[in-house]
């Protein structure tokens, strides 16, 4: 996600050359949403993940929602290790041995470091270019949210 997401829609007359669009000027500036959710639709809490040193000091958000700020401001192999611990072992029925489980993620390279794949046990990895078809949270959880966040 970026900070300033601008439309792709402007207005303006025909021949006009030049369209000027306010932004924040924060365009550029990225940060990260890991959504996830059950095979019966229950969500996972998200984590942000922003490319700072420190938290900011008056930091408010909902209740569930974790916020990460790792140096280089993307997901990692450590990263991804939390977030098993923090996000995938509280799920409901977590702890159940009778429930068994099966975390499906994409090709991702921290998904498939050895210490992740210890940690998760039960785990597939969705090959390239199958995400349309085998990976139904980017079309339908991930490209809806982003169009409502562009839309705010």
């Amino acid at each position: 996600m970026t900070f300033d997401m601008p439309g792709n829609i402007t207005v303006a007359g025909i021949g006009e050359k030049t369209v000027i669009v306010k932004t924040t000027r924060h365009e550029k500036t990225h940060f990260t949403v890991v959504l996830s959710c059950l095979a019966d639709g229950t969500k996972l809490c998200p984590v942000l993940i922003f490319k700072r040193k420190t938290l900011p000091r008056n930091l408010k958000l909902p209740p569930g929602i974790t916020v990460r700020v790792p140096p280089k401001g993307w997901m990692y192999e450590e990263g991804t290790k939390r977030w098993l611990l923090d996000v995938w072992g509280r799920r409901p029925r977590a702890g159940i041995r009778k429930c068994p489980s099966l975390l499906v993620w994409d090709m991702f390279r921290a998904h498939k470091t050895e210490g992740v794949k210890a940690e998760a046990r039960r785990m597939a990895v969705i090959p390239g270019g199958l995400t349309s078809t085998l990976q139904p949270l980017d079309v339908s959880l991930n490209k809806p949210f982003k169009q409502n966040v562009r839309k705010m």
